[in-house]
């Protein structure tokens, strides 16, 4: 079976496809909270230094300090250990860009027009249009500097995925079903390769 990477954009659903994606291919679940918590029932990391496992560059001091710090590295080793598990929908953290070498790896981007991602930021946050407008804002700006800062590569570039799905035009519901059908086939196209 395929690994899948979803990057989204906030505001994109991609959360919720991801999800949903799983559940379809009844496969593991990567993303923030789980590599929190395998990284510290393995003892990578401290309870304090979850944070660095979030999407954004580490301050500028830091990054001369320690360009790799110990919470990367965890997030790195697990990402890559459940890709040769195989099964997994990776969301988030620079999956694609991680795992760019493997051929039976699906790398998506969610995207959606920037009112419809308004729209569904207000609704899920409870919060007016201005708010909604500077979470979107500071939220492709902390990803993008992210996967710029580790992986040196702009995260819009069309060539980093598979697919790209506007989730303005097509539902999450269809999006899910688009991304599981392309997953099951580079699935079999790697099963008969190998």
């Amino acid at each position: 079976m395929a690994v899948v990477t979803i990057s989204r954009q906030l505001g994109s659903a991609g959360d919720y496809i991801a999800s949903l994606v799983a559940s379809m291919l009844s496969c593991k679940l990567v993303n923030k909270e789980s590599i929190i918590a395998e990284a510290q029932r393995r003892g990578m990391i401290e309870p304090g230094s979850a944070d660095e496992i979030g999407e954004k560059k580490p301050p500028l001091l830091e990054r001369f300090i320690r360009h790799k710090s110990q919470a990367v590295y965890a997030m790195r080793s697990i990402l890559r250990e459940a890709a040769m598990e195989g099964n997994v929908v990776i969301m988030g953290r620079g999956g694609n860009m991680e795992l760019r070498e493997r051929s039976d790896t699906l790398n998506v981007r969610i995207i959606a027009h920037r009112e419809t991602r308004i729209d569904r930021v207000r609704q899920e946050y409870g919060v007016d249009k201005v708010r909604a407008m500077k979470m979107l804002k500071q939220s492709d700006k902390e990803r993008s500097e992210y996967v710029k800062h580790f992986f040196l590569v702009d995260s819009a570039d069309p060539e980093l995925y598979d697919i790209a799905i506007n989730t303005s035009k097509i539902s999450p519901d269809a999006a899910a079903r688009l991304i599981a059908q392309a997953a099951r086939h580079i699935g079999a196209a790697a099963s008969v390769g190998s």
